[in-house]
């Protein structure tokens, strides 16, 4: 069964970009129940390729690597490609979003749990227009989404819990994501393990968002499942070729709509991770950085703001 409260760091990015590119990583422990039987297997590896989504910054002494997660893949995707592997292994230092050690506390769960839910009293639906609530539960019901699971859920965690069965019932698991396959292999390796934002920080940012905000996030969420559900193919294909435009253009343009809900969750904590990063080329100690890809890519990524920064980023 998914420990699906590894899931919270992948709710930001997931909300954020296409949803499986992390949320987000993001959520409540009663969504454990639910998951086990959702899980598939992937049919075929892919091919051979000469670019990752992987960047690599020179600094005097250390070499940070920039690596684009998949918060949710497939079993078979696995190994990874070997310049991936070796940028984890020459790293002693590993960044993630968030701290997922702190995502396995029970007292986490709990709070997750009550910050997920709307006041007493109300519904999705008291909240949301009529279009995007009908929209919405037709959507639950495709995916399997049980309604008592999300009526009760802010708007923004409602979306991120229905994706997350989106997900499951295309054959991809947040288990199966980058940053849950380094992190354990970085604690046993006895690497330094960083978190560039807390664990507080994304849940109230995903708990956060105003009636109106809600709505507008829903109405993203919603037209961003069905142009995945066609794309996903594409994206996959894309990350995996490292074609950051490919990239951009399938994950991050479709925020397009809601400028300001993309600057909270995407642009604002770009530039708010750069000087961490910047701190750690200035540094003497090789590290990799593990965040979602759509926060890498695009004019306002974090690749073309180190770039802008005058620093030398290179693909591998």
């Amino acid at each position: 069964m998914p420990n699906f409260r590894v899931a919270i760091h992948a709710t930001v990015s997931m909300l954020a970009r296409m949803k499986f590119l992390k949320v987000s990583y993001p959520t409540v422990l009663l969504l454990c129940a639910f998951l086990s039987s959702a899980l598939r297997a992937q049919e075929a590896k892919a091919p051979a390729t000469s670019h990752h989504t992987l960047w690599k910054v020179q600094g005097k002494q250390a070499t940070v690597y920039l690596l684009g997660s998949v918060h949710a893949l497939q079993e078979k995707d696995y190994p990874l490609p070997s310049v991936i592997e070796t940028a984890f292994t020459n790293s002693r230092i590993v960044a993630f979003e968030t701290d997922i050690g702190e995502l396995e506390s029970p007292a986490l769960g709990m709070k997750m749990l009550s910050k997920s839910q709307l006041p007493e009293g109300q519904t999705l639906e008291n909240v949301l227009s009529p279009e995007i609530y009908k929209d919405f539960m037709k959507h639950a019901e495709d995916s399997g989404t049980p309604s008592m699971m999300v009526e009760r859920m802010k708007p923004a965690m409602a979306a991120m819990t229905l994706e997350i069965f989106e997900l499951l019932k295309m054959g991809m698991n947040p288990q199966y994501g980058v940053d849950k396959h380094f992190y354990p292999l970085a604690q046993s390796a006895g690497k330094e393990i960083l978190p560039l934002e807390t664990v507080d920080y994304q849940l109230d940012l995903v708990t956060g968002f105003s009636k109106e905000e809600g709505e507008l996030l829903m109405k993203s969420t919603l037209k961003e499942i069905d142009n995945i559900k066609k794309d996903l193919g594409e994206l996959i294909k894309a990350w995996r070729e490292g074609d950051a435009d490919k990239l951009q253009k399938l994950m991050n343009d479709a925020m397009a709509d809601s400028p300001l809900i993309y600057k909270r969750l995407l642009t604002d904590r770009n530039h708010n991770w750069v000087p961490k990063i910047e701190q750690l080329v200035r540094g003497d100690k090789n590290a990799i950085i593990i965040v979602g890809a759509g926060h890498l890519v695009g004019k306002e990524g974090v690749v073309e703001l180190l770039k802008k920064d005058g620093l030398k980023v290179t693909q591998e």
